[in-house]
Parts: C-alpha cells; structure tokens; sequence
C-alpha cells in the first residue's frame, strides 16, 4: 500500500521503519552517501503539489542540490556548481565546494531552484534543464544569508555583505558583528530582471523570509536581535519581537497563515513560545519546560501545530503540544525522544515540518548504519492541531 502526502504517494521503494525508541512510523527518503538536508526550514522544500523534494547532498568536499520525486523514488542532480568555499559561517560546518550552503530558495510558482554559485546567481528547473546565469552580486560581496521568492514567484530576496569584511568579521580577526557595515538586503524581479535594494545597515543579516506576497522578516541586527519587518519597496524596517528588557530574544521564526510563530532564548523569565500578528503587532506567548534547553520552533505551514526541537537534559527531541493551559498544566507528547545525529551545524538538526496535508513531519536525522543524516518522514496523522492557542 501507499502513503499520501501533500496529495500525492509516496513510492514503495522508500524504506519504513519507526522512530528509535517508539512505535511510530517512519520512511526514510534519502541513503548515503554523505549528509542529505532539505533547504533551510525557513522556506519551501517539497513544491505545491506536493510531489518533488529539493535536498542537499554534502559528500566528499562537495555540496548539491538535487530533486526526489516522491511518488517514483527518483533523485536527479540539478545542480554542478564549483565555487571553492560554499561554506555558510558560522552557522554551519564546511562542506566543501559547490552551491553556497543553506541559500538556495525554492520558487514553487516556476518550478526551480535558485542557487548560489560563488556571487553568481542560477536557476535551474525542476525538471533539470535550462540552468540559466540571472546575475552575479560581484566578486567584492558575498551572499550571507539564508533567502527566498515571495509566494507569488515574482520576487527573489537576498542578502549579501562586502566579502573582505565579512571574512575577517567570522574569522574572529577583531573585527565583531556590530563594526559590519554596508549589508544589503536586496530583491531581484524573476519575471522582468529589475533590481532593488530594500534596505543597506550595518550589521549582518542572517535569514530573510516572506509573511506573504509583499512583506518580509528579516533578523538578527546586532542591537535588534529578533524579528523585524519590512516589504518588497523597502527604504523602511519595524520591530516586532526584538530583544526584552529580560534579556530574551527571538531565534527561530516561521511565517505561518496564522501568525509568525516563534520561541525566546536566554530570558530571565525562562523559556516562551509565542505567535505574533505582523499586522497588528499583537503576540501571545507561553512557557515552555525548563528540559527542553536550546530550542527550535517547529514549522506547521497552518500554524495550528506548535512542536519544538530541543537539546537539554533530555537528549535531542521533538516534542508537541498538544494543549495549553493557562494555569501551567500544558500537555505534551514527545514525537522523538533521543534520534542521534552526526556531525555538527545546521546539517545536525531536525529541523522539523509539517506537511501541508498534515499526514507527515519531515525531519533530518541520523541513519545508525551509514552515521551519516538522511531526510525522513514521521507519521504524525494521528496528532490533532494544539488545543487552547485559538488565535483571533
């Protein structure tokens, strides 16, 4: 039998097994060699119709991006790029050469990926044809963050940083984030090739993500720490869950349909998940358990389903909520108790997200017998959305 997700099926060849340490379903989509990650779990990695998986594979001092078409089974390489240092700093290990990890974007409405070969700027479609040269940023500027397409396919949002500065700012050179100068956060038109800069400050960007069609988040100013807001016009930012007087920041933020979900770190008043309204700036947050140590929000595309990866005391693990209650008595299910992973970095974490049907979680996690990270998918069609985060 076949498994549905994003309504399509999954093909028969996938391996299944279950999540060590429990009875629930897994199919593994990826096996070695090397270390195979979704794109960052900011963005879209499996295209609308649910039916192709973009991925990394980092293997022998190299890292590429490739295709699984999830109903046959099938991978194909897209791409062949050779820049000599795709090394994304220093947010995750060194792969090698290849595409710049971590900032390759999917753009669902055109079926291609975009990628970074050195400051070059590619699309390739899905299909594995016509890789097309759009622009380069030029060999003075590097490419720093994590990227996007706005949903409607029309805009592809970038951030790059002067190259010198850069390198000696993440080679601890005595240089630190707050002496940046000059990072750009800039948009090229996919479909009439205009440029824009939307915003130049001065400190590093990491991640720019789209809230939809037109607005964006981006963070982690060095004296901002956190989310903030702009748009597609740019020449403007605003605030929204930026640092506290607690000393708590925002990390990891996903735009959902309901809101921007979100957890803050390193609090005196410990440990909040949250969702945050970017229109009219209201938020709700909640307590998290004291176990759960360093945190990830989990991505539900809905914003329904509030889960979490966590590294604590507890080991690595995925934990969902399944209802808040204001008194303090929340109820939890662990999804994952303790998956080893290997290595280091981005490539190391689960990076969890829900299908948009619902049916699957898809993870990066460790395969014991290659000690390497593959991608799989958890069957969590059993979970009901969180109970008691009604959001107006």
């Amino acid at each position: 039998m076949e498994d549905r997700v994003c309504e399509t099926t999954l093909a028969t060849s996938f391996p299944t097994g279950t999540v060590p340490g429990s009875d629930r379903l897994v199919r593994q989509l990826t096996t070695g060699p090397g270390t195979c990650y979704p794109l960052y779990y900011y963005i879209p990695t499996i295209t609308t119709d649910g039916r192709q998986l973009v991925y990394h594979r980092a293997h022998d001092g190299e890292v590429q991006l490739h295709r699984l078409d999830l109903a046959t089974g099938e991978s194909v390489t897209l791409t062949k790029a050779d820049a000599p240092d795709a090394h994304w700093r220093n947010w995750c290990t060194d792969p090698g050469s290849g595409v710049l990890d971590h900032r390759s974007v999917l753009d669902r409405t055109g079926n291609a990926v975009l990628y970074f070969d050195g400051p070059d700027v590619h699309r390739v479609g899905l299909d594995g044809d016509g890789d097309e040269h759009l622009f380069s940023i030029g060999s003075d500027r590097r490419a720093i963050g994590q990227n996007c397409v706005t949903p409607d396919g029309e805009w592809f949002v970038y951030i790059h940083h002067d190259r010198a500065l850069f390198d000696r700012m993440t080679a601890g050179d005595g240089v630190t984030r707050h002496e940046s100068r000059g990072t750009v956060l800039a948009a090229y038109c996919l479909r009439t090739g205009e440029h824009r800069e939307l915003l130049r400050i001065n400190s590093p960007i990491h991640h720019v993500l789209p809230y939809d069609d037109r607005r964006l988040i981006f963070c982690h100013p060095a004296t901002e720490n956190g989310m903030l807001l702009t748009d597609i016009d740019g020449g403007w930012y605003t605030h929204m869950r930026t640092q506290d007087a607690s000393g708590g920041t925002v990390c990891h933020h996903l735009a959902t349909a309901a809101g921007i979900t979100y957890e803050v770190l390193g609090g005196d008043g410990g440990l909040v998940g949250g969702i945050w309204d970017p229109s009219t700036h209201a938020s709700r947050e909640f307590p998290l358990p004291d176990h759960f140590g360093y945190t990830h929000t989990g991505y539900d595309p809905a914003g329904q389903c509030f889960f979490y990866e966590t590294a604590g005391d507890h080991g690595h693990g995925i934990h969902w909520l399944v209802e808040h209650d204001p008194d303090g008595s929340d109820e939890w299910q662990p999804i994952v108790n303790d998956w080893p992973t290997y290595g280091g970095g981005q490539k190391a974490h689960f990076h969890p997200q829900i299908t948009p049907d619902h049916r699957w979680m898809l993870v990066t996690a460790g395969d014991q017998k290659t000690e390497t990270n593959q991608i799989y998918l958890v069957d969590v069609a059993d979970l009901e959305p969180t109970a008691g985060l009604d959001w107006a």
